[in-house]
């Protein structure tokens, strides 16, 4: 993670979000900050971004076709804001006008476009070899779901940040080994705070 942030802030940025978050790659490109309510520090993800042939992009729908909310922590709206102000100053630089229509991410100055997801990608696989490490952008999204499960989050609530359907079904498919681990967890918590029952010794069994 400081990797990412010693790149650059923006690059930082993005990587923070998606493992804050835990939504799908084109769910954070498509993010525009009209979708980001730095009061409330409520996100919503109503599109995402997928790459056409010849490397054009294009917004469509999430995968499950549904809008949802994600809350976000203090500490990431602060950021977020800190982001904000970068964006509104390079569009000031280049004598136009910031709107909330712009994206988030972007690697164009004016945030007109949004990034490539592929690009996105390659660049996060380029970061994590350099650092000898052997993993993938996507495996962002499971740690984020994997650390709210094992810390007890509910699964409903996973499932709604991750933008899974059927109530949570997808999710506890995806995650069994996980949810069954936070499980037994759970039952070793509630086994302590409670006084196991012991026969006195040499006390005739009830009844005799």
């Amino acid at each position: 993670m400081i990797a990412s942030w010693e790149e650059d802030p923006d690059w930082g940025m993005l990587v923070w979000t998606y493992l804050v978050t835990g939504a799908r790659r084109g769910e954070v490109l498509a993010l525009r900050w009209e979708h980001l309510n730095l009061t409330t520090g409520v996100l919503t993800i109503r599109h995402s971004v997928s790459e056409q042939r010849g490397g054009t992009t294009a917004i469509k729908g999430t995968k499950t076709h549904q809008s949802r909310r994600i809350s976000l922590d203090a500490e990431t709206v602060t950021l977020l804001i800190e982001h904000r102000e970068r964006v509104i100053a390079r569009c000031s630089e280049l004598g136009t006008r910031f709107h909330d229509q712009r994206f988030i991410f972007s690697y164009t100055p004016d945030h007109t476009r949004p990034c490539s997801p592929s690009g996105v990608t390659h660049r996060y696989a380029r970061m994590v070899d350099k650092l000898g490490i052997r993993t993938h952008l996507h495996a962002i999204r499971h740690y984020s779901a994997t650390e709210l499960l094992a810390a007890g989050v509910d699964l409903r609530t996973v499932a709604g940040r991750l933008g899974h359907g059927s109530g949570g079904a997808t999710t506890l498919k995806v995650y069994a080994a996980w949810v069954a681990r936070a499980d037994q967890q759970a039952s070793e918590l509630l086994a302590a705070r409670l006084s196991v029952p012991r026969p006195t010794t040499g006390n005739p069994p009830v009844g005799r």
